[in-house]
């Protein structure tokens, strides 16, 4: 792969994808914390970090950190470490649609940087400006996730959000501060919020990677969250990696940028 100039910023200096030849593919996925990734647990180890997949591919999880740069810059090694075939985002996430439960699982169509607010510059909300003055905004994923979720609307009990909307910010939206940024989903249309997808997803298509996101609603609009957080997140955990390893395949599609 021939990089760009874009690429070089985030460290992908020509990822030769596992899998784009002979041998098993190399699925990536990442997560702020370890706590979120518990669920690859389930898959055979093959060595200290690779597990397999009951497809046969390959299977990495590595914690990124908490927050847009330590997210960009985790993902950014990994992917220049692994270089793998597909690039996958978990984690959980809060409402902003009253409609979401928690336990529910958003499968990202497009992520948005919610606190970056230029509008003084003559941009809306949600969009900077990239390396060469041209206008950065929403990132919309034409992910493997997606494609073969297309016809399920529930996993394990959970309902399934198809094509949600992420907003990412370096910020933790308790449930009363989403209600006094009514803008985040009547302007930037968000349907849940976290830290790290966004910065995930840049990463990935820096390098040409294709990338999903599958995230669980950790708590609703109107503030609901479970009664034991460690137990849900072990159990969200475990339920999103085996969705992964049943639905998702690489694809040489990536997402692209608007």
């Amino acid at each position: 792969m021939e990089c760009t100039r874009g690429d070089q910023a985030w460290g992908c200096r020509g990822i030769d994808r596992a899998g784009s030849g002979t041998g098993d593919r190399m699925i990536l996925i990442v997560a702020s914390s370890w706590s979120e990734l518990v669920g690859v647990e389930q898959f055979p180890s093959i060595d200290g970090q690779r597990r397999s997949l009951p497809n046969g591919d390959m299977l990495v999880a590595i914690p990124i950190g908490v927050g847009k740069v330590q997210a960009a810059l985790g993902t950014a090694k990994a992917l220049e470490t692994w270089k793998p075939s597909h690039l996958i985002g978990i984690g959980t996430c809060g409402a902003i649609r009253q409609d979401m439960e928690v336990g529910d699982i958003v499968c990202a169509g497009r992520v948005v940087q919610y606190d970056i607010d230029l509008r003084r510059f003559g941009l809306p909300r949600g969009s900077t400006f990239d390396s060469e003055g041209k206008e950065a905004g929403e990132l919309v994923l034409e992910s493997p996730c997606l494609r073969m979720l297309h016809e399920l609307r529930e996993y394990r009990g959970r309902k399934i959000w198809e094509r949600g909307v992420l907003g990412t910010a370096d910020t933790f939206l308790v449930a009363s501060e989403r209600k006094d940024k009514p803008w985040i989903a009547e302007q930037l249309h968000v349907d849940a919020v976290d830290m790290e997808s966004y910065a995930i997803v840049a990463a990935g298509l820096s390098c040409g990677i294709p990338v999903s996101i599958v995230r669980t609603v950790s708590d609703t609009w109107r503030g609901s969250r479970p009664k034991s957080y460690g137990k849900f997140l072990v159990s969200a955990s475990q339920d999103m990696c085996a969705l992964i390893a049943q639905y998702a395949e690489p694809s040489e599609k990536s997402p692209t940028i608007l």
